[in-house]
Formats: structure tokens, sequence, C-alpha cells
């Protein structure tokens, strides 16, 4: 159950039109080199994730655009693909997630807006749902996804990334499941995403001007 639900989450994780205000958020635990913080809104939970991960922007941002190795680091991964290159910065991704019986298989379609600032270098990429004609029938349940955001500023030999995230997974979830996700999933990612940092085969992406 606690494999599945991260991934559950996971899908119901990635975009979202602003960010929560910063003085609302509470520190709810600190493990494996990541910081996770909650908040409520709209009676939903929105999380955050503060870590350092080793190494470049340019091959973060290739993980997490290369479908071809999202099931070595991804949980419960079931499929997933690019729809569309609407430009070099601009995609839209298809992502499928298995759950633990009796819950329903989640899926969700996203749209991917990657920036970067030329003075700071800092790199924001912004996720959001979307309705998209090359979609799937979905699997189970479409995740209605409010927002993801990956904040990646350069320090020192790696990075700083800064994760935030809100999202209506849909269906009944038991509660206590969806909270212990919302606590767990920063850990799960950073750790999936370190792993696949040290990998030699990973590409880097080109980054934006």
């Amino acid at each position: 159950m606690k494999i599945a639900f991260a991934s559950t989450l996971f899908l119901a994780c990635l975009l979202f039109p602003g960010g929560a205000e910063a003085e609302k958020w509470s520190m709810v635990k600190s493990e494996k080199g990541v910081t996770v913080y909650e908040q409520k809104i709209g009676g939903k939970v929105a999380f955050r994730g503060v870590g350092r991960i080793e190494g470049n922007p340019a091959k973060l941002l290739g993980i997490l655009e290369n479908p071809k190795r999202w099931k070595h680091w991804i949980d419960n991964f079931q499929s997933g693909r690019l729809l569309e290159r609407k430009s070099a910065t601009v995609k839209v991704f298809y992502q499928a997630f298995d759950s633990p019986f009796p819950v329903s298989d989640r899926d969700m379609v996203y749209e991917s807006v990657v920036s970067r600032n030329a003075k700071t270098g800092i790199l924001s990429i912004d996720m959001k749902s979307v309705i998209h004609p090359k979609a799937p029938a979905t699997v189970g349940v479409r995740v209605k996804l409010a927002y993801t955001r990956y904040r990646i500023e350069p320090a020192g030999k790696g990075m700083k990334v800064t994760l935030e995230t809100l999202s209506d997974p849909g269906g009944a979830l038991p509660g206590f499941m969806v909270n212990w996700a919302s606590r767990s999933y920063p850990v799960t990612l950073f750790e999936g995403l370190r792993r696949e940092m040290k990998r030699t085969d990973q590409k880097e992406a080109p980054l934006p001007d």
C-alpha cells in the first residue's frame, strides 16, 4: 500500500496555477535530506519537498522528460509517453499508475512548461492538467491536477530543488492514505531522482535561454 499510494499521489501531483502562500506552510518532517511541508487549501493537502540533488539542472530536466526511464524511479508506474512537443520548452505528457485493490487505477494528462531566469540561473518547471486529443481513454480515474512546480537553483556542484504540488486524485480515497502519501511522496521522489542522476546513460535536456 505504501508504494502504491506514493505513485497514486505522483500522478495526482504534477501541476499547478500558482503556489501556496509561504507563511502557511507547516514543516511535518525531515528525512533523508528532504524537508517536507504541508498546508490545507480548499479542503485538500498541498505539500512541498525541499532538498539537495547533486548534478546539473540540464540532466535533472532530462530525467523528468524521459518516458523511457520513468518506470525505473516512479513507484507503481504503469505506462506513459510524450503526447505532443509544442516547442522546446512546452510539452504534453501522459502517465498511468497501478493502485491497490479495490482502488481504481489513476492516470493523468499534463502540460509541462520550462523557463529559466537568465540572471539567477533558476530553472522552473510548471505543470498543469490539460485535455488533449491524443490522450488515451482513462485506465480508471483521471486525476485533476491542480499544480506541480519544480524550482531548481544551482548550488555549488549541485542543486537546491523545491517541489510544490496540489491535486485532486478523484474518487473516494481514505483520508489517512492521502495524508500518509502527501508526507512521504517528496522523500520517495527525491530518492528516485538522485538515483537517476548517477546514471551515465541519462541524457541532458536543452535549457531555455
